[in-house]
């Protein structure tokens, strides 16, 4: 599975590719996520596919970019982060029912768009208070990582967490490997810097 090959690109515990192994098998054989609920799944699939529309290439729901997410956070996020990921979600249907009154997986695209709009700038928010933090425990002498309390210490807000996930599902999917970008199945010798042409889709790797 395509899953674990993922992982296998950062991760080199055999375990830890077993088992992704495992989620993803039972999710294809189950049909059912194997860390989301169903809604939760849904919304996923519908924030990704917002973040990577379908244009003149297919986009994350053509990808399955949901089920990749819901595998790799159950078997390589901690479970502070995954539950982080889970409420970020709550939290996009309650800022999307406080905007539109309705759920975010009822909106159309252009409200979608607003909604990821403002989860974003939340995100940016964070880390800058993070980072503010950081730099005003420096400041007072100390060592930042004791000054600043646990709450407050670095970490990967909701949207950071689910854009790069969308990503690199997305790009290493087989949808986004040959469709959005140029794949060449066996690359002749290898060139440091290729000029792209006008228009030209960047290289899979």
């Amino acid at each position: 599975m395509r899953v674990a090959m993922l992982a296998g690109a950062t991760v080199s515990l055999p375990a830890l590719a077993d088992t992704l192994e495992a989620s993803a098998a039972q999710r294809v054989l189950t049909g059912k996520p194997v860390l989301f609920t169903a809604d939760q799944d849904a919304t996923v699939a519908e924030l990704a596919e917002t973040i990577i529309p379908t244009t003149s290439t297919p986009g994350a729901k053509a990808a399955k970019v949901n089920e990749i997410i819901d595998v790799i956070l159950k078997d390589c996020y901690k479970q502070e982060d995954q539950q982080r990921f889970l409420d970020g979600l709550t939290q996009t249907n309650k800022l999307s029912q406080e905007t539109y009154a309705k759920a975010f997986v009822q909106l159309d695209p252009t409200q979608r768009i607003d909604i990821v709009k403002k989860l974003e700038a939340d995100a940016k928010r964070q880390i800058a208070e993070m980072n503010s933090a950081k730099a005003a425990a420096k400041v007072e002498g100390g060592q930042a990582d004791l000054q600043v309390p646990d709450a407050k210490k670095r970490y990967t807000p909701f949207f950071t967490m689910l854009k790069d996930l969308t990503l690199t599902g997305y790009f290493t999917s087989e949808v986004g490997a040959t469709q959005a970008l140029e794949y060449v199945a066996v690359p002749g010798r290898y060139e440091g810097c290729v000029p792209l042409k006008p228009g030209q889709k960047a290289w899979a790797i």
